[in-house]
């Protein structure tokens, strides 16, 4: 139903447009785009700034690597030297991953002191799980979530143990700073609600 209101397409647009929002007119910046997926955010920050497209999938990196640098490789283990990025970006990534701490440690090493990190996360506690659309998922046993996604043919793992409190823990312990917090939402009616089905956040790296 999402898909055919065009819900992801505008969820695109708005990750774009806070993207854009966050680094402003800064330009000659090093990006890494970290599970660029099919590169729609490397691309369009590519005009004014080095990016490098990050994913674990080749053929999407195959159709945009005259556009951008490209790294096929997989996300717990990031293969850059220490400080080579001024902005990171880590959109719909860390609930995927089986280490969120360290993809946290990964992205301190990896980004410039002063620079930036634009992580944008699933509130995985939200009245609907975003991937599976199942109602309260998170309230359900460890073992009916792994079966709902086995069901739902969704082909990634998602951590339903990470919430938006303990990504943000992991980050602050980690040396960043929290410089603004942009909600996401699919649809305008889900603004009656106080919780955003996702959360887009700007973090300074300072020690």
């Amino acid at each position: 139903m999402l898909r055919r209101i065009g819900a992801y397409g505008r969820r695109t647009e708005a990750y774009l447009r806070v993207i854009k929002e966050f680094i402003g007119d800064l330009s000659k910046l090093t990006v890494v785009d970290i599970g660029c997926g099919s590169g729609v955010f490397s691309i369009a920050l590519a005009q004014d700034n080095f990016v490098v497209a990050f994913d674990i999938n080749r053929k999407p990196l195959e159709a945009i690597k005259k556009l951008v640098a490209v790294v096929n490789a997989d996300a717990h283990y990031l293969p850059f030297k220490p400080e080579s990025f001024d902005v990171a970006l880590s959109l719909s990534l860390m609930e995927h991953l089986e280490d969120p701490a360290g993809h946290v440690e990964d992205l301190r090493n990896i980004v410039k002191r002063g620079g930036w990190l634009i992580l944008q996360l699933p509130n995985l506690r939200y009245f609907f799980e975003i991937h599976s659309k199942v109602p309260f998922l998170f309230l359900l046993p460890q073992k009916i979530q792994r079966l709902v996604f086995r069901k739902s043919e969704y082909p990634y793992v998602v951590n339903m143990n990470l919430t938006i409190k303990g990504a943000l823990k992991l980050l602050l312990s980690a040396g960043f700073t929290l410089r603004k917090t942009v909600k996401i939402y699919l649809i305008e009616i889900m603004r009656l609600i106080p919780w955003a089905p996702s959360y887009m956040f700007l973090l300074q790296k300072m020690g």
